[in-house]
């Protein structure tokens, strides 16, 4: 089992003597209590020995705590650290919270307290131990099945830094260290996963997409070992197989049909994989190029693997009932008109090919229409509906027909209600309720953000919003925030300064008046009662 280091820092002695002898260090594995009264003794002791947790006064003389933590992130910044102070200025709270100090506690100590601040912080170290040890695991394993020189290659190819000639690619290959026999020809896979069905931060896509690339890699690999996977670009991955005679395609599609079904399932994300002809070296490019026209033109099927070869019908979509729409938006009612909505779609569903180049002539009818109708009653588009819909063509909307489908469905029911006042709660306040869930944590959420998010003009959704609920937008966020916020307090152990962060407060001294204005308590005391009525 892992043994811990500490050093505590003070220049007051009684101090570091009531930390030493009110921390039960055995219980937490830790080994080592280091001391030191000012900056430099505490440099010593990290240039002398392992510290994994810094326990550290502020104002010291000869060099602040923040001076030293400054020094310990620039050389050892594995380090946890966590202030004990007299001062509760909310400056100092600040500076350690950019320094990345992990908790910020007012003497005298309450040492149950600052126990379970250790126990946290001996978690994160284990868990960032953890981390790691997976990275170089990883890191390991792609390297030892590939090397950089021919990923480099095979993107330089790819993204046509090299011309796709039999003299130039040869000239390339050599430079790279890469060679294949004459008669070798390569089969392109495309992957792509179309969408992930659960809300991801940029950090967990990134990742996901890292387990993407990792997956394909070993499910291909483990019948072919010479294959090459390159991460062409965000949720993409490119599978090149070298190949001195004619691949098996039912067992090569068999095993690819098998991993799209599992990472789809596993991973909650609709994926498909695009599988195209052998062809010399110098032809990859264009058989990619296809594959991705392939993808492109790919707005109905999801989670399977889809050919070149497979031959399409010609492209149609059942025609626009421009006079019919027409009529059913000014006349109403809004239910009628979205009945007729779903099953146009469900018609064109029917159809035996349908293109993306279908998607997009159809969407700019339909904004035609809805901008006309509008204009006939008086109503300008913009006070409706925000710029990012009058400007921008919406990518992930015109990604799929049913993508599309609920687009349209819901710019309509914007648009009637608008027309025709709505007697019902009406679904935009649902999403808009359920967008400021998924993104409490952002401290930058601001009512314009969520409009454009609903492609509504931000005076439109106010109204809307406040009519709809009481509230206003402004008001409802800050309800929301404090709601998550009492959440945290009760069921975690996370300091309040990361409960703050969380709950999309920067202001550690704001959060804290707005808390006890909302619930007459500020965060430790509300923490500290309902532990107590959790006791009682």
């Amino acid at each position: 089992m892992r043994h811990f280091h500490v050093l505590i820092v003070d220049d007051e002695i009684h101090s570091i003597r009531g930390v030493q002898a009110g921390v039960n260090w055995e219980k937490y594995n830790i080994s080592t209590v280091h001391t030191a009264h000012n900056l430099k003794q505490a440099q010593e002791v990290f240039l002398m020995n392992q510290v994994d947790i810094l326990l550290c006064d502020i104002e010291m003389p000869r060099g602040s705590g923040l001076d030293l933590l400054k020094w310990v992130r620039e050389h050892y910044p594995s380090t946890e650290a966590v202030f004990l102070t007299c001062h509760s200025d909310f400056t100092y709270a600040k500076q350690a919270l950019q320094l990345r100090s992990l908790n910020y506690l007012l003497k005298p100590v309450d040492y149950q307290e600052l126990e379970e601040v250790i126990q946290e912080a001996l978690e994160k170290i284990k868990k960032e131990h953890e981390a790691k040890m997976v990275e170089e695991s990883y890191q390991q394993l792609k390297e030892s099945h590939f090397s950089v020189l021919k990923e480099r290659f095979w993107l330089d190819l790819i993204q046509q830094v090299v011309p796709s000639t039999a003299d130039k690619i040869e000239e390339h290959m050599k430079h790279h260290h890469v060679s294949y026999p004459e008669s070798t020809t390569f089969l392109p896979v495309l992957f792509h996963v179309q969408r992930w069905r659960k809300v991801l931060s940029v950090h967990e896509e990134k990742v996901r997409e890292n387990t993407l690339q990792k997956a394909v890699l070993e499910v291909i690999t483990e019948h072919e070992m010479y294959a090459h996977v390159v991460n062409i670009e965000t949720g993409y991955v490119l599978v090149i197989l070298p190949k001195s005679n004619t691949v098996n395609m039912e067992e090569l599609s068999n095993n690819i049909n098998l991993f799209i079904s599992q990472f789809s399932q596993y991973f909650s994300c609709d994926i498909c994989g695009y599988i195209g002809k052998q062809v010399r070296i110098q032809e990859v490019m264009s058989m990619v190029q296809n594959l991705q026209e392939l993808d492109r033109n790919n707005v109905t099927e999801t989670n399977k693997l889809i050919f070149k070869n497979e031959k399409k019908g010609l492209c149609s979509s059942p025609n626009l009932p421009f006079s019919e729409w027409t009529s059913l938006m000014k006349s109403g009612p809004k239910e009628k008109f979205l009945e007729v909505i779903s099953k146009y779609f469900e018609e064109w569903k029917k159809v035996d090919y349908i293109s993306a180049q279908s998607l997009h002539l159809f969407y700019q009818d339909f904004l035609q229409l809805v901008f006309y109708v509008l204009q006939v009653k008086g109503i300008q588009a913009n006070q409706v509906y925000s710029q990012n819909l009058l400007t921008e063509k919406p990518q992930k909307v015109l990604r799929s027909l049913n993508s599309l489908q609920e687009w349209v469905i819901y710019i309509a029911d914007v648009a009637m209600n608008q027309l025709h006042v709505p007697q019902e709660k009406g679904s935009v306040v649902d999403i808009v309720k359920k967008f400021i869930r998924d993104h409490l944590g952002e401290q930058r959420l601001t009512r314009e953000e969520i409009a454009k998010y609903v492609y509504l003009n931000p005076d439109y959704l106010t109204r809307v919003f406040k009519k709809q609920t009481g509230l206003s937008l402004s008001d409802y966020l800050q309800q929301q925030r404090i709601e998550y916020a009492k959440k945290l307090l009760v069921e975690t152990n996370s300091p309040v300064s990361e409960v703050a962060l969380a709950a999309g407060y920067s202001n550690f001294s704001y959060f804290s008046t707005i808390f006890k204005k909302s619930t007459e308590l500020n965060p430790m005391e509300f923490r500290k009662m309902s532990l107590f009525s959790e006791k009682s």
